[in-house]
């Protein structure tokens, strides 16, 4: 029982922290769409902050799927 409780709370906490990074991310990429709008060199910054943000999106999105079946295996 404790094994499925501390796996539903990491789960949580990962589906809160991609929540979080993901309008990090949606901010960045606002910031970039408004630079191709304005025909205008986007910021190495900008682009280096949306891709940072889509990885540790993606890393966590690979750990929520790999606990969430592990979890449905301790249910099942």
């Amino acid at each position: 029982m404790s094994l499925k409780k501390d796996l539903a709370k990491e789960i949580a906490l990962l589906e809160k922290e991609m929540l979080e990074l993901e309008k990090k991310r949606s901010r960045s990429m606002a910031a970039l769409m408004e630079t191709l709008i304005s025909r205008r060199e986007p910021e190495a910054n900008e682009m280096q902050f949306f891709r940072q943000y889509s990885a540790e999106i993606e890393v966590k999105r690979e750990k929520l799927i790999k606990l969430t079946k592990h979890l449905q295996e301790e249910i099942n």
